[in-house]
């Protein structure tokens, strides 16, 4: 029986379908909706919209007014004029809702568009701690800049007979990216000045990709420590400090997320989905799924 995560992926074809996107060979993607009128109107047309989807890709979105909230990797967000959203490639993000009024801009990119080859301690740095802190509040000064470079990448992009235009953006986003990258950096080191501090984040994001990685097979606390090679106590005190939640809640979040979208695909019985998610019996499962959701599989298959 195949047992692959059944949640939805987002792919660079998906946004590059959208009203207004400009893209190159769904590798590069620019969206904004600047002359957009009601376009709290528009998002409901969008497929991936109020559903979890795990990205092929990486995303910013720049947030110039009004605000959006999302959910990434289960984790409840909010972004307002001024922020900037980073989500990464294999991770979990869903649309909630949109403010009125809002206007933002989007880059979405692939691997093979853009791939870091230079600064590499420097650009892990700034994932990781963009990992655990995907909203960001940018000043004024860089909002300019990057909406600048934005404008221009937008411009190029439209040039569809231009041979080299590839390649123009190419250079644009390593000026972006580059100037991310001086600006988080003075940021971090205003925030990040204990061992401490890198070190649990490290610990996170590591508990977050083993849990993304097993969760449908494993469930034990105990486990995952056993993947990073710490104690179970230790671990769970980390997860605790950093995110403010237990670290079982992540991964009974992720159990019961896929236990939903499995039940809800009318694909698999309940004792098929007991399989798949490696529960010992219908009985324990049904109890799980219930005491989390309160309702019984079967019945949440009819809601």
């Amino acid at each position: 029986m195949k047992s692959d995560n059944i949640i939805l992926p987002l792919n660079l074809s998906d946004l590059s379908v959208q009203p207004g996107a400009l893209h190159i060979d769904n590798k590069f993607i620019l969206i904004d909706n600047f002359d957009d009128m009601g376009n709290e109107e528009n998002t409901k047309g969008l497929s991936f919209v109020n559903y979890p989807m795990k990205l092929s890709f990486t995303i910013s979105i720049l947030i110039l007014s009004g605000g959006i909230r999302v959910k990434i990797n289960l984790e409840d967000f909010e972004a307002r004029a001024g922020d900037a959203i980073t989500v990464f490639k294999g991770n979990i993000g869903e649309f909630c809702s949109l403010l009125p009024d809002t206007r933002m801009a989007v880059i979405a990119f692939s691997d093979d568009f853009f791939n870091v080859v230079k600064n590499i301690d420097t650009a892990l740095s700034i994932q990781q701690h963009i990992y655990t802190n995907p909203v960001l509040h940018l000043d004024r000064g860089f909002i300019d800049e990057a909406l600048d470079i934005y404008k221009r990448m937008k411009s190029k992009l439209a040039e569809t007979d231009n041979l080299f235009r590839e390649g123009a953006l190419h250079g644009y986003t390593q000026v972006l990216m580059y100037n991310a990258y001086n600006y988080f950096t003075k940021m971090k080191n205003n925030v990040e000045d204990s061992a401490e501090y890198n070190r649990n984040q490290e610990i996170y994001k590591r508990f977050m990709q083993a849990v993304q990685k097993n969760y449908m097979k494993e469930r034990s606390i105990t486990f995952y420590a056993d993947v990073l090679c710490i104690s179970p106590k230790y671990l769970s005190q980390v997860i605790k400090n950093v995110t403010g939640r237990l670290a079982g809640g992540w991964i009974t979040d992720y159990v019961i997320l896929e236990a939903k979208a499995l039940l809800k695909s009318n694909k698999y019985t309940v004792q098929e989905v007991c399989d798949m998610l490696n529960f010992a019996n219908q009985s324990f499962f049904g109890k799980y799924f219930k005491r989390k959701t309160g309702m019984s599989p079967k019945a949440y298959m009819k809601s």
